[in-house]
């Protein structure tokens, strides 16, 4: 599964930790703990050069991250004026922690990590969303008795401890999901493939290609469609950085906003080579299976992407997914959710429409 680069889900809470599928993100007790201690040793030097990002990848690099590869490799941040440093993710790295200790400047995530983060007292902004929906999906064996998500009750359902805590919630309240249906994820198919019934995690930019390339066919369903829908692949920063640098973190949106539009429509082969340079278990398969998911699927350009730019927030969209957190256990209906992020990057004319 994703040849030893499995991200995102991601979703979280999906969170940050890499110990989990779901590589954009790790784990929200991990998470609290870590970046909490880390607060009191942050310092203003993520404010350094002015032109200067440093931006940490929630894991190792893959077309999921292709629009930030684009515009390094097209020269479209240093026309912005930015020295952009991409680094990438690992089980070793807390985002959090590094993020509130300064050694990032942005780091990459989604809804659920920030609602979190600032429950309990941090202070990160979101700036920018470079996927408006997630893809983490439910996979299932092509059953002509399965039609909807809710024909998945009762199924034994391999998916991470993060979504237990995440979008297992939702399902519960939504569908009637139950616990007894939960299964240990087994990074691999050899449950899924084991069992006809069986339900598994994955991700719409990777499995459904691998899945189709073995000739096995499934049943997808994503779970942005079915009530789960936070933002993905957010730009987040502290509140003071995103205070004290507002013009580079500005120029930072834009220039991606544009090398995402670049990276779909235009001649991503710099982007590859740079993806394929820095994982060494990612293939050009792999590389195009994600593309064109992307782009199909609309998860950068659909939406709200529509009409605001690539990298657009709403406030609708973000009081829509607190409810649903409210609503799943996940976080207190007390909790300020406009902490959380801010419209101020995301002016329809500073972001490239698709």
């Amino acid at each position: 599964m994703r040849g030893g680069c499995r991200r995102h889900e991601t979703v979280i809470g999906k969170m940050w930790e890499r110990d989990e599928m779901s590589g954009t993100m790790i784990g929200i007790r991990g998470f609290i703990m870590l970046a909490a201690m880390a607060v009191f040793v942050a310092s203003s030097s993520s404010a350094g050069a002015a032109d200067r990002i440093r931006l940490g990848l929630s894991w190792l690099p893959q077309a999921e991250y292709g629009g930030f590869y684009q515009a390094k490799a097209d020269g479209i941040y240093e026309r912005y004026g930015l020295d952009v440093e991409i680094d990438p993710g690992s089980p070793q790295k807390n985002l959090g922690q590094l993020l509130a200790a300064g050694a990032y400047d942005v780091v990459l995530g989604n809804s659920s990590i920030v609602f979190n983060a600032n429950a309990v007292g941090l202070e990160f902004v979101t700036a920018a969303a470079f996927f408006q929906k997630e893809p983490t999906i439910l996979f299932a064996h092509d059953d002509p008795e399965i039609e909807t998500i809710a024909d998945l009750k009762g199924h034994p359902a391999a998916i991470t401890n993060l979504s237990v805590m995440s979008f297992w919630p939702t399902l519960k309240k939504k569908y009637g999901f139950t616990d007894d249906q939960i299964r240990p994820y087994p990074y691999s198919y050899a449950f899924f493939l084991s069992n006809e019934k069986a339900v598994q995690q994955g991700f719409l930019t990777n499995d459904v290609g691998q899945l189709k390339r073995e000739g096995i066919e499934v049943k997808t369903f994503l779970l942005a469609d079915n009530g789960y829908n936070p933002y993905g692949n957010t730009v987040i920063a502290t509140r003071k950085f995103a205070e004290e640098n507002a013009d580079v973190l500005q120029r930072f949106i834009t220039a991606t906003s544009e090398g995402w539009k670049a990276f779909l429509h235009g001649d991503s082969s710099g982007a590859e080579a740079l993806i394929l340079a820095g994982n060494q278990d990612y293939t050009p398969e792999t590389f195009e299976d994600a593309k064109q998911a992307i782009l199909e699927s609309g998860i950068v350009e659909g939406g709200d992407a529509e009409t605001g730019g690539i990298g657009t927030m709403t406030d609708a969209r973000w009081k829509e997914f607190f409810q649903t957190e409210v609503e799943a256990g996940n976080i207190p209906d007390s909790f300020d959710y406009k902490s959380a992020y801010t419209l101020d990057f995301v002016h329809p004319d500073k972001l490239t429409k698709p």
